[in-house]
């Protein structure tokens, strides 16, 4: 089952805002964040109230913000004792909108998204491994999965979920908030076209043990290993969609 509760990983979606349109900042950073997964269909986002002390913006300035989110079918709103505003359940990915998503991006711009990806990716686990708590670790491991378990579901948007939580997770880890922000933007560039590999049970398999490597150098504190690990789990994602992108024609 998708979880739809949520993970400290969001903590950076719900941070103060820089000066500027903070309407427009924060319709940007609930988009990207729906987009990457880092916030899933159906979960609840904050009460108007809450969501304007953690982002540090009026109420008013919140409600602005999620009627255009509504206009855009990224937040839906209900009312009533259970009600709220909740990510849309129509960002749901799927493997038809996946592909078509890939059939209209080029190989050079899967490339160059990739590079990005890595070298924020890369920054985030060179941080981690000189901050990175107990705890830290704790949740790291939680998220890598094991695709042989029989307790463990092969659904693609769980792991696809938990491949987001974990480079989200590493990105909290290094204690820079906006680089978290700048990886999480990162993700909803790539958005859908990161559920096409983990249909692929050989590359969850995999993606499992690159991710096993990454916590294993940022425990051991060493930066280089951590970077070289993490450069390995974006470049495993990139080939995937690139060999897949060449198949497509």
């Amino acid at each position: 089952m998708l979880n739809t509760e949520p993970s400290r990983s969001t903590s950076a979606v719900f941070t103060p805002l820089r000066s500027g349109s903070l309407v427009d900042q924060i319709s940007d950073r609930i988009a990207e964040s729906a987009e990457s997964g880092v916030l899933r269909p159906g979960q609840r986002l904050p009460n108007e109230v809450e969501f304007a002390a953690a982002l540090g913006v009026s109420p008013l300035t919140v409600r602005e913000a999620l009627a255009r989110l509504r206009d855009a079918e990224i937040v839906v709103t209900t009312r009533g004792r259970t009600g709220g505003s909740f990510i849309s359940a129509g960002l749901a990915p799927s493997t038809e909108r996946a592909e078509a998503r890939l059939r209209e991006t080029s190989r050079t711009d899967i490339f160059e998204m990739g590079a990005h990806y890595e070298a924020l990716a890369v920054g985030c686990a060179r941080a981690a491994a000189r901050r990175a708590s107990p705890s830290d670790l704790k949740l790291l491991g939680d998220l890598i999965g094991d695709p042989d378990s029989p307790d463990v579901e092969q659904d693609p948007t769980t792991w696809r979920q938990l491949e987001t939580e974990f480079l989200v997770e590493v990105a909290a880890a290094a204690r820079i908030a906006r680089l978290a922000r700048a990886l999480i933007q990162a993700q909803s560039e790539l958005g859908c076209l990161t559920y096409l590999p983990n249909t692929d049970p050989d590359y969850r398999r995999e993606s499992c043990a690159h991710r096993s490597a990454v916590l294993a150098a940022i425990a051991e504190g060493s930066e280089a290993n951590a970077g070289s690990a993490i450069r390995a789990l974006i470049t495993h994602t990139v080939n995937w969609l690139l060999i897949r992108r060449s198949q497509t024609g």
